[in-house]
């Protein structure tokens, strides 16, 4: 599971805060819409969360009404 918070869509990109497991420490990703690329990530590389808050990512970047606040659960 991951939390993501303060998700801003722009004209160039999509950003996220994520909370792995809905706690403290906080990641970052923010990706490219053009190539859907990875622009910036602060956060633990090795975690599963940063694929899946990728992947929500682009989701929601082809949706024109963008929520705030998101929840990601897998197994």
């Amino acid at each position: 599971m991951v939390t993501l918070k303060n998700i801003i869509k722009t004209e160039n990109d999509i950003s996220a805060d994520y909370y792995p497991e809905g706690k403290e420490p906080k990641g970052f990703l923010r990706i490219g819409l053009s190539d859907t690329e990875v622009i910036e990530h602060i956060g633990d590389p090795c975690s599963m969360a940063p694929a899946h808050v990728r992947s929500e990512l682009i989701r929601l970047s082809k949706s024109d009404n963008i929520p705030s606040e998101k929840t990601v659960l897998w197994y």
